[in-house]
């Protein structure tokens, strides 16, 4: 009886030192600070580069944020996320371009574009590049985009995840909407490069940024901008001169290339006493300032015309008044690399017309001004389409205003 009352008279200081320490714990723990949540308020989209160098556009972007508050103290003061985010720009589209820029350019130039987004909730960037001259595609597209509330750096895998797509249903989505500008185009590879979060009626609304490959048979294949909106089934070819509305963007100080655009108007007036002009060495004339050949195969013609609207339906009628109206459609697409160059709106028109020996590629430049338009027109036997293309591409490329 003796030891159960020593072992009582010991496990009571025991018990008693453990509900102290128990509350003494709870109330250090209602004592100490709660975490400081990181606070985005004055997080903002500002500029990495911004150059314009000759012909050569770099318009990168990044994100600026607050380093000095509380939050981001234990993290050396900076936001891990938007490092994350600010590095994938310095080590992706900012080497391009530093890269692009050291070596021996040789007449190429190189176009980087940025379009900024800013809301309660995200911070948004989507960015371009294309270096000319080129043919048969847009360039590259991709998207940078920041959740401000979670203080999260988003990524598209998470994003298509969200959407219940993988890359072999939303290549079926975009191949059963796309409507082809010729009967025998189709749609070859599908990549979602990017997305968008806007908002709608009804709370956000996702769109996925798409590079697509039109595949036609005979011809090269060429890669558009596209965007599909799952929550609305709807897909939308982009104009890679601008690819979404100014007036939904930030508005930006110094004004990125959308800014100027829109506020130049490129609709305005007219090149008055100008003429379309290309590089003509090494070319026979056949008409001074109107008709050239090159090789007795490929054929260039300058032509100033009565204005038309600025829309693919009178482009594409005007080209067929004056080439048939049988031709055969490859593409009809705003040309950004010679809207940049001439200042107006410019236009790509490929295709083909006649048949059998009789058959010949054609390549346009269309130009709109309120004042008149201009073509810049080269035809090839189909049969020779290919060994001319880079000097047909080489020639529009260099397509300017002369007084």
């Amino acid at each position: 009886m003796k030891s159960v009352w020593r072992g009582l008279l010991t496990l009571v200081p025991v018990l008693l030192l453990s509900a102290a320490l128990a509350s003494w714990t709870a109330d250090a723990a209602h004592r100490r600070p709660a975490e400081v949540a990181i606070n985005n308020d004055n997080t903002e989209i500002g500029v990495m580069t911004q150059e314009y160098i000759g012909r050569n556009v770099a318009e990168i972007l990044m994100i600026y944020y607050d380093g000095g508050q509380p939050a981001l103290a234990k993290f050396g003061c900076k936001n891990p996320e938007i490092e994350s985010l600010n590095n994938a720009i310095k080590l992706g589209i900012q080497h391009q371009y530093n890269e692009f820029m050291a070596k021996e350019r040789d007449g190429s130039w190189i176009e980087i574009k940025s379009y900024p987004f800013s809301s309660e909730d995200y911070l948004q960037i989507v960015t371009t590049s294309a270096t000319y001259p080129s043919y048969g595609t847009d360039g590259s597209m991709s998207s940078y985009n920041f959740a401000k509330k979670e203080n999260k750096f988003m990524v598209l895998a998470e994003v298509m995840h969200g959407l219940g797509l993988n890359e072999r249903t939303l290549a079926q989505r975009v191949k059963k909407l796309y409507v082809p500008e010729a009967p025998s185009q189709s749609v070859g590879e599908v990549k979602a490069t990017g997305f968008l979060i806007g908002r709608g009626p009804s709370g956000p609304v996702t769109q996925l940024l798409l590079e697509v490959v039109i595949v036609t048979p005979g011809a090269e294949p060429w890669k558009y901008f596209f965007s599909y909106t799952p929550v609305l089934n709807e897909l939308i070819r982009l104009n890679s001169h601008c690819l979404f509305d100014p007036g939904d963007m930030d508005k930006m100080n110094p004004p990125l290339s959308y800014q100027l655009g829109a506020a130049e108007g490129h609709e305005g007036g007219g090149p008055e006493g100008l003429r379309l002009s290309f590089d003509i060495r090494g070319l026979n004339v056949i008409t001074p300032g109107r008709e050239y050949s090159l090789d007795g195969i490929v054929h260039f013609t300058l032509e100033k015309l009565a204005p038309a609207g600025n829309d693919r339906e009178s482009v594409l009628t005007l080209i067929k008044n004056r080439e048939g109206h049988d031709l055969r459609l490859i593409t009809l697409t705003p040309s950004a690399e010679h809207s940049a160059l001439l200042s107006y709106p410019a236009w790509l028109v490929v295709y083909n017309k006649g048949r059998h020996e009789d058959n010949r590629h054609c390549v346009d430049v269309y130009v709109h001004t309120d004042a008149a338009d201009f073509r810049l027109h080269a035809s090839v036997p189909a049969d020779f389409a290919m060994d001319y293309h880079d000097e047909i591409g080489r020639r529009m490329a260099t397509v300017a205003f002369r007084r």
